[in-house]
């Protein structure tokens, strides 16, 4: 996951979930920092309206061809572009 903010972009890897009283909490690293995000119940109902948004839904339909089909095209431009690479340096 990333954080962007005016204090700068952090990458939020999350490590484990788990339940401390009433709130479900991520446990992860921000940056540098050991960070834990504590999600209320009303927390975890808006961020399943979000997720149940039309466009949500057909991304997450989306992904097992973009893992599957994807990362063969991915690696083929990758391939072309190292080409690329090799023959304008020959030229040089």
């Amino acid at each position: 996951m990333k954080v962007k903010s005016p204090a700068g972009e952090f990458e939020f890897k999350v490590k484990d979930s788990t339940v401390e009283g009433d709130h479900v909490v991520m446990i992860g690293q921000m940056g540098v920092w050991d960070s834990k995000i504590y999600l209320t119940p009303a927390d975890i109902w808006l961020f399943t309206s979000i997720f149940l948004r039309p466009s949500v839904i057909l991304f997450i339909l989306k992904l097992p061809f973009k893992f599957l089909f994807g990362s063969k095209q991915a690696a083929s431009q990758t391939d072309s572009d190292i080409t690329k690479d090799k023959e304008g340096k020959d030229k040089d």
